[in-house]
C-alpha cells in the first residue's frame, strides 16, 4: 500500500512540476513578447563625451529606432569601469538597464584590482558593436621611420625609450607591455592621467612612443604631428591603409584591441537577451552603423551573446598571464 502511495505522490508532483514549470515559462516568454514597453538605459562607464560615450549614443540612437522606445545613455564613471558595473550588475534582471563596456571591465581590471564588487558571472553577454584598434607611434623626430629602424634603435638604446601610457594598469599601459615583449626592447613607461595629456606631449616631442586608439591617431598622424609605425590589430585601419599590422611585420602575437559589448544582469530571461542581441546585430549590419564607426576610426562587430562570452575569457586569460608574468598593479 504504502509502495502504491509513494509512487502515487511522485507521479502527482511530477505532474505538479512540469505544470508549474510549463507556466513559468510562458509567463517568461509573454513578458519577452511585450519587452521593450518602457525606456532602456544604456549604462557607459566612462566620462560624457569621451570615445566610449560617443559609441553608446550612437548604439542608443539605432536602439531607439529598431526597437520603438527611448533609450537613454547614462554615464558612470569611475573605478576602471567598476562603478558602472556593479550598478548594472546589481540592476533588476528585466532588460531594461544594460551595460556598454570595454572589455577591460571583465579582461584586465579583475585582475589588476583585486577583489571587486561584481564579476564576470553577474552578467549574460548579448553582443559585441565594436572593436577600438591601436597604433604604435613615435615622435616626428624619432630616428627611426620604420618598425626594423624602431627595434634596432631601441636594442642598442635599452630603457632610453619613453613610452607614454594612460595610466598605471590602462589598456594603453598593457599594450605598451605587450608591443615591448613582442619586440624584445625595454621602454620606460610614463604614466599619464588619461590620453589627452599623453597625446600633448606625443605632439610636443616629450615623449618619444605611445600606443594610441585610432579615434586620435587619425586626424594627428595625418596633419604631421606624430607617425604610425604599426597597428596592433589583425588587419589594417581603413583610415591608415598604409600603416602595416606587426603580424604583417614578423610579429604575430602583438595583436591586441578593445572590444566594446552590451551586457545585461545575470538572470535577465534568455528570450528577452535574444531579443536584444538581435537588434543590436542589426544596427551593427547596418550602413548607417558602420559608417559611424569608420568616422570614429572604430570598427564594427557583429557576434552572439556565445562568441562574445567566448573571446572575453580568452582574453581575460591571455592579458591575467601578461598582468603577472610581468608583475603590472593598477592605480
Amino acid at each position: 500500500m504504502k509502495s502504491w502511495q509513494t509512487r502515487c505522490c511522485s507521479s502527482l508532483f511530477a505532474i505538479f512540476w512540469v505544470s508549474c514549470l510549463g507556466t513559468a515559462q510562458a509567463q517568461i516568454q509573454d513578458v519577452a513578447d511585450h519587452w521593450p514597453d518602457k525606456a532602456i538605459t544604456l549604462v557607459v562607464p566612462f566620462p560624457a563625451g569621451g570615445p566610449a560615450d560617443i559609441l553608446g549614443r550612437q548604439v542608443a540612437r539605432q536602439m531607439h529606432d529598431v526597437l520603438n522606445v527611448s533609450v537613454v545613455v547614462e554615464n558612470k564613471a569611475g573605478a576602471a569601469t567598476a562603478i558602472g558595473a556593479t550598478y548594472v550588475a546589481r540592476a533588476t534582471k528585466d532588460g531594461y538597464t544594460l551595460l556598454l563596456s570595454a572589455g577591460s571591465t571583465f579582461t584586465t581590471t579583475p585582475h589588476l584590482k583585486g577583489q571587486l564588487p561584481y564579476s564576470l558571472d553577474d552578467f549574460v553577454p548579448v553582443a559585441a558593436v565594436a572593436t577600438i584598434p591601436f597604433a604604435f607611434v613615435v615622435k616626428k623626430d624619432f630616428p627611426a621611420k620604420t618598425l626594423a629602424e624602431f627595434v634596432q634603435y631601441a636594442r642598442a638604446h635599452p630603457g632610453k625609450i619613453n613610452n607614454a601610457t594612460n595610466g598605471q594598469g590602462s589598456m594603453v599601459h598593457l599594450l605598451g607591455e605587450l608591443v615591448g615583449k613582442g619586440l624584445g626592447v625595454q621602454f620606460t613607461m610614463v604614466h599619464y592621467k588619461g590620453a589627452a595629456p599623453a597625446t600633448a606631449d606625443m605632439l610636443a616631442g616629450v615623449i618619444d612612443s605611445n600606443v594610441e586608439a585610432l579615434t586620435a591617431t587619425v586626424p594627428n598622424v595625418n596633419a604631421g604631428g606624430y607617425r604610425a609605425l604599426a597597428m596592433i590589430a589583425e588587419e589594417r585601419a581603413p583610415l591608415l591603409p598604409d600603416v602595416p599590422t606587426f603580424k604583417e611585420l614578423g610579429y604575430p602575437a602583438i595583436v591586441g584591441e578593445t572590444w566594446m559589448s552590451v551586457f545585461a544582469p545575470a538572470g535577465t530571461p534568455k528570450p528577452i537577451v535574444d531579443k536584444l542581441s538581435k537588434a543590436i546585430n542589426q544596427i551593427t549590419n547596418s550602413a548607417e552603423y558602420k559608417d559611424a564607426m569608420l568616422k570614429l576610426g572604430d570598427e564594427a562587430k557583429t557576434t552572439t551573446p556565445e562568441e562574445l562570452l567566448d573571446v572575453t575569457k580568452k582574453e581575460s586569460a591571455m592579458w591575467k598571464a601578461l598582468i603577472e608574468q610581468l608583475g603590472i598593479k593598477g592605480d
